[in-house]
């Protein structure tokens, strides 16, 4: 068994080696400080370390509490002393070997960025032309987004270049409401902050997009391209609605109410019958609605005389035919009009509208 002399002088070998490794560290040239090189100074340091604290717990083990104070090792807190001297040199050496890894990641990204520059055409991207804004309040918020986005952080341009951007933005009502300030550099903010004061209320925004939509015209027949646009803007005001943090979460019976009761009389008829079965007694929601419409629209384009049927086929029927006689069930309606074509899955209602027997049939 070592005496407290043997393992004092062991650890002060350590500790010398730790310290000296820092040194010799520090001195050596960088040619030399290889990722190797580096990889192997750190195992040997990390071999110091772990000795000094075996040896470090083999003196405690020693030397009674009480003699402790007698002994220049524990007087001094040598072990603290190593302890950041292990730490300092390791933090040294693994943030170069990081440097050293990053630097060779860059230098083959770069290589990469060179052969694939080589390799691949320079696709050139159309310019994004600037938002326009004629003063209509529910079309403020997104020339405010795009506006700042594009021009207004944009630290390139002077504040003379971004009023004449500005100026040049806008139409209507919002061009009168800035034709009195002159492109100068000083005048910029002040027309932001005009076109803001304007428009930038909340409550009138919300107020123009409730109009939009609640204003919409009733369809007067069945056209895939009404159908369509009256979803469509029902769906831009309520999304618009959400993006001002306005909640429309339990909307959707009045929202039903209002498009269903500018549908078309047949379409409102389809859609009556369509809940009847479907929904029971439950309340149908604005999902459901969507899904009844893009069905209604999408079956009105295939039916249409611009779909992929064979026209010059269809034209023959419109001269020749003075019946409807639906091809799937022989009822005296249009394949659009039967309840067991509404029924079928898109992929297979496509089909049979493209099928050559419906053509003829019809």
């Amino acid at each position: 068994m070592e005496t407290t002399d043997q393992i004092l002088s062991e650890i002060e070998d350590l500790h010398c080696s730790i310290v000296k490794t820092h040194e010799n560290f520090k001195k050596c040239p960088k040619a030399r400080l290889t990722k190797g090189y580096l990889e192997a100074k750190i195992n040997c340091l990390n071999d110091y370390w772990n000795s000094f604290k075996t040896a470090h717990t083999s003196l405690i083990k020693s030397v009674p509490k009480e003699q402790r104070k007698r002994l220049e090792y524990f007087n001094k807190d040598v072990y603290y002393s190593c302890e950041e001297s292990y730490m300092q040199t390791k933090a040294d050496m693994k943030d170069l070997l990081d440097s050293l890894h990053s630097t060779v990641i860059q230098s083959a990204r770069v290589g990469e960025n060179k052969i694939l520059q080589r390799e691949v055409p320079q696709v050139k991207l159309p310019r994004i032309q600037l938002p326009s804004f004629s003063g209509s309040y529910e079309d403020w918020p997104t020339f405010q987004d795009l506006f700042l986005t594009i021009v207004d952080k944009n630290e390139t341009l002077s504040c003379v270049q971004k009023l004449h951007y500005l100026k040049s933005s806008v139409t209507g009502d919002a061009e009168n409401l800035l034709k009195h300030i002159q492109i100068t550099e000083n005048n910029y903010n002040q027309a932001w902050d005009i076109l803001k004061g304007r428009y930038s209320n909340k409550r009138l925004i919300v107020t123009s997009i409730l109009k939009w939509m609640f204003n919409q015209k009733k369809l007067q027949s069945q056209s895939a391209s009404q159908i369509k646009s009256l979803l469509d803007t029902t769906t831009e005001c309520l999304n618009t609605l959400k993006n001002l943090d306005v909640i429309t979460e339990h909307w959707d019976p009045l929202v039903i109410y209002l498009v269903v009761n500018k549908l078309d009389l047949e379409s409102h008829k389809e859609w009556e019958e369509f809940v009847s079965k479907e929904m029971n007694d439950k309340l149908p929601t604005l999902m459901t609605l969507t899904k009844f419409m893009e069905m209604k629209f999408r079956t009105l384009e295939l039916l249409s005389p611009g779909s992929t049927r064979d026209r010059t086929t269809v034209r023959s029927y419109h001269v020749t035919t003075t019946e409807k006689v639906c091809p799937l069930c022989n009822g005296n309606h249009a394949l659009c009009h039967c309840k067991s074509f509404g029924k079928m899955e898109p992929t297979m209602r496509t089909e049979l509208v493209k099928t050559k027997t419906y053509v003829s049939t019809i």
